[in-house]
Formats: structure tokens, C-alpha cells, sequence
């Protein structure tokens, strides 16, 4: 089996018991909740997260991963003895993560020369939020567990980072709002008229394809659209947040839909929550290569 090491961040979604199943190593998010410094997973659970998210009036902020705690990841990965790191960070859009992982590998290899030739790193945007990059890691680690080489698991990433797409929806508006993602007005008239939005993120840059008014609407149109948009057959996810309800019913509508359910199920995290809330529900799928 190939000795290759797979590291994210904890924007990717995946939990902390999914990260140790396979293999994968997860840094975590700083997050920030008005004078107090947190790591998501560390210092909360996803609940104790959304706890929080309710009882404080002050908008939560991510800050990015820093440069030491790649270096040490990596250098973790070297003393393990692993011959190939491939490090998923958070679309370079909108955060500094991808660069800072960039700067830790030059780092590593000016601190220890000696792992010149011994370990390859291999750092990647993956354009995406969430499970968007979190689900197709959570593949890869399934492929190199089945004996897959580095060049074809790279393949898999950067074809997955060029085709997947996360449909998904906020039941409530409040926290979009707070967030500024979507406007104060529109937000208010969201709420008013009952109008849920159906988000779609592809390539880190969101897009509102529709509005829907009223609840037991939304989930059918999302899977409309998701069974119109992915490539046939192919492994899909549910994102899943707070509303169990609506978590299970959007599973069960999309396998009558495409006739089999969703491989994985990643949980709406700290970063997605800071602005759409925990009362989101998506589907992740994969499109035709956009390249």
C-alpha cells in the first residue's frame, strides 16, 4: 500500500470521527466569537457549536489556518515515515489558508534538509467550501486504502476540485443576514414572504438559482436540481445541519430520485454556520469537469 498522508482543515466538514476512520489528518479552525478565541472541534462539539451560535448576539468570524500548524502536520507525516503528504485546503478565495500551506512547505524542507527526496508534498486549492471538498477526500482516503498510487489519487482531488458542486439552502435568514450574505432587506422580505433561497457553491463563488416560497417546496427543488446537474451515477453527500427532519428527508427524496442514496454524511461545521447558520441542509454532488 502507498505510504501517502491526507490533510485537511475542519472547513472541510469532516468530523472528527470520520477524520480518524480514514486516516485523514484534520487542523482546526480558529474561530472567534466576540472576545474569545476557539478551535473548532477542540474547544466544541458541533452542537455546543450551534449553542453558542444561538445565545450570542455577535456574529462569529473563522480566522485562517496558520503556517505552523501545516509545519507541524507535515512534519508529523515525515516521522510517520509516509513518503507522500496531500494537503486539501479551503478555496484560496476568501482565505489565506491555501497560501500560509504553500509558505509551511518551504518551511518544512528549509528546517529539515534531510527529508529532501523522502517525502513529496503536494499542497491543493480545492475551490470549494464544506463538504464540497470534504466529501471527495473522505473518496480519496477510501482509494488509497484499496492501494491507489499519489499520481492517481491527485487525479481524483483535482478532478473532484473541478466539478463539485454543493446545492443547499439556509431555513432561516438570520444568520445570512448577520453575516451579510445575504442583504438586511432582502433577508427581511425572505422572512416576511416565506421565500427560502436554494444556494448553489461552485468554485468558491456562491449563486442564489432560485427562491422558493415555503418550506416543503424547497427540498424537492433542490433535488430537482441536483439530479438535473450531477453526472449520472456518480457518489453523492448530504450536508446535514441542525434540523434531523429535513436531514433525512432530503436524503430519502434524493435515492428515490436518482435510485441510490448519498455515500457520506458530513455535518454543517463552524465555518458554514458562522454565516448561513446551522439550519442548512445541501447535497453535494459532481458535475462535468469545468476545466
Amino acid at each position: 500500500m502507498a505510504k501517502i498522508k491526507l490533510i485537511t482543515d475542519s472547513a472541510s466538514d469532516i468530523s472528527p470521527a470520520q477524520a480518524a476512520e480514514h486516516n485523514i489528518h484534520l487542523i482546526c479552525f480558529p474561530i472567534t466569537v466576540g472576545d474569545k478565541g476557539y478551535r473548532e472541534h477542540v474547544d466544541f462539539t458541533r452542537e455546543e457549536f450551534y449553542e453558542i451560535l444561538k445565545e450570542s448576539d455577535e456574529i462569529p468570524h473563522t480566522s485562517q489556518v496558520l503556517t505552523t500548524d501545516y509545519f507541524e502536520a507535515y512534519e508529523k507525516a515525515y516521522n510517520e515515515g509516509y513518503k507522500d503528504v496531500i494537503c486539501a485546503v479551503i478555496a484560496s478565495i476568501g482565505s489565506n489558508s491555501y497560501n500560509n500551506a504553500v509558505m509551511a512547505v518551504d518551511m518544512f524542507f528549509e528546517e529539515k534538509p534531510e527529508a529532501k527526496g523522502k517525502i513529496n508534498i503536494h499542497v491543493l486549492d480545492t475551490k470549494g467550501y464544506t463538504g464540497v471538498y470534504g466529501f471527495p477526500v473522505i473518496e480519496a482516503a477510501k482509494k488509497i486504502k484499496k492501494g491507489a498510487d499519489v499520481d492517481e489519487v491527485l487525479g481524483f482531488l483535482s478532478d473532484w476540485f473541478d466539478s463539485g458542486v454543493i446545492i443547499c439552502t439556509a431555513f432561516t435568514l438570520k444568520y445570512a443576514r448577520k453575516s451579510g450574505r445575504v442583504g438586511c432587506v432582502a433577508a427581511f422580505v425572505g422572512e416576511v414572504l416565506g421565500l427560502k433561497p436554494i444556494i448553489v457553491f461552485r468554485d468558491a463563488i456562491s449563486e442564489t438559482v432560485a427562491k422558493i416560497r415555503g418550506e416543503k417546496a424547497v427540498i424537492p427543488k433542490m433535488v430537482e436540481y441536483a439530479a438535473e446537474t450531477m453526472v449520472p451515477q456518480t457518489p453523492y453527500a448530504i450536508l446535514a445541519g441542525s434540523n434531523e427532519e429535513c436531514n433525512k428527508e432530503i436524503a430519502a427524496a434524493m435515492k428515490k430520485k436518482v435510485g441510490y442514496g448519498p455515500t457520506e454524511t458530513l455535518g454543517v461545521g463552524a465555518t458554514i454556520a458562522c454565516h448561513l447558520g446551522h439550519e442548512v441542509v445541501g447535497i453535494i454532488i459532481k458535475e462535468p469537469n469545468r476545466k
